[in-house]
């Protein structure tokens, strides 16, 4: 998730290609939610939860905050709303944090595709066993497929869910409609700057 997150401030950033983005999205509100998913992830990594509760819940647990967290930030940057990157980022970040939520939180895993992590890098042998907190897709109801990671990424082996893409996509344009957002205001402050730098 980190990765995931990571990538599209990067490839935001590499869009955007100005100065100020960095100054951009200080201007986000609710910074401290991203840092609390963070947080919650780690501990979920790190399986700091309580000996009593069970993998199962954790994940169940955590993918249901991740989610609430998503529409949390959404909502606290609705300003952005105004404009058609800054529309679509709010809707899908806490669409593509719901999609990869609805599985885990239901089923306690997330399923994968067995042909979409071959195709992603990994040999028959490390596929013997599932890594902690996957299930194979075809141990689940076939409901499932659209929700679970299908896509794969071979340079990064990775396998993607459309909810990866979502969230992706919105973190990207949410770096993108932030940084127009800032840079607006400029030239309507400084009409006469405005008039002589466009002659």
């Amino acid at each position: 998730m980190l990765t995931l997150m990571v990538l599209p401030a990067v490839i935001g950033l590499i869009i955007v290609a100005r100065p100020n983005v960095a100054v951009s999205l200080t201007s986000l509100r609710g910074k401290w939610l991203i840092v609390l998913a963070a947080a919650l992830q780690f501990v979920q990594a790190e399986g700091w939860w309580p000996e009593q509760v069970t993998e199962s819940i954790e994940r169940r647990v955590y993918a249901v905050l991740v989610v609430v967290i998503a529409i949390a930030f959404s909502w606290l940057n609705r300003s952005l709303w105004s404009r058609d990157t800054g529309r679509w980022a709010l809707l899908l970040i806490p669409l593509g944090t719901a999609s990869n939520s609805i599985p885990i939180a239901a089923l306690g895993l997330m399923p994968y595709s067995i042909a979409g992590a071959r195709v992603a890098g990994y040999s028959n042998e490390q596929l013997v066993t599932d890594a902690p907190g996957y299930i194979r897709l075809d141990d689940v109801s076939p409901l499932w497929t659209p929700l679970a990671d299908l896509i794969p990424i071979p340079l990064l082996m990775k396998v993607l869910s459309i909810g990866d893409l979502f969230l992706i996509t919105g973190l990207v344009l949410l770096v993108v409609a932030s940084s127009r957002t800032q840079t607006v205001p400029n030239a309507v402050d400084d009409p006469v700057q405005s008039v002589r730098s466009s002659t």
